[in-house]
């Protein structure tokens, strides 16, 4: 007989071979965060843009106020009166390292420009390096694992 398909041997190598070409990607650094670094970074990236949106919207100055030593961020908003908004520390095992011209400040303007752009750097509980980039004039946050 001449039947034509594939025998159980050729189905499992293609498995195997598709296994590992896509077991590749996880192995790297920026794949292998768990869950709950993965969203501190998230929410700290949305809080960095929830105070540029809020400056726009409500006309006036807001900050994030980076602490390096306690490892949290302060979101402020500067009115007539200083509002602290919300205070998050991060718990997962994301680090506070430093920044670059930002020093421990991120703060906008009404128009939602950044007073300074710079670079927060953060590192993972298994010592990967992570930067956030502030871009100037715009004010995009940009996430990068290094």
């Amino acid at each position: 007989m001449n039947i034509k398909g594939f025998t159980l041997v050729e189905l499992i190598l293609v498995i195997s071979i598709l296994g590992v070409i896509l077991l590749i990607p996880m192995l790297k650094g920026n794949i292998a965060l768990n869950y709950k670094e993965k969203f501190e970074l998230k929410t700290f990236k949305k809080d960095i843009e929830y105070a540029r949106n809020k400056a726009i919207t409500d006309v006036c100055c807001y900050s994030v106020i980076l602490n390096f030593n306690k490892n949290c961020y302060i979101i402020k908003k500067h009115d007539k009166i200083e509002v602290t908004l919300k205070k998050y520390e991060f718990e997962s095992g994301i680090r506070l390292i430093g920044s670059k011209n930002l020093g421990t400040q991120i703060s906008f303007g009404y128009l939602g420009t950044p007073i300074k752009a710079g670079t927060i750097y953060l590192e993972d509980k298994n010592g990967n390096k992570i930067e956030i980039a502030i871009t100037p004039a715009t004010g995009k946050v940009n996430i990068y694992f290094k």
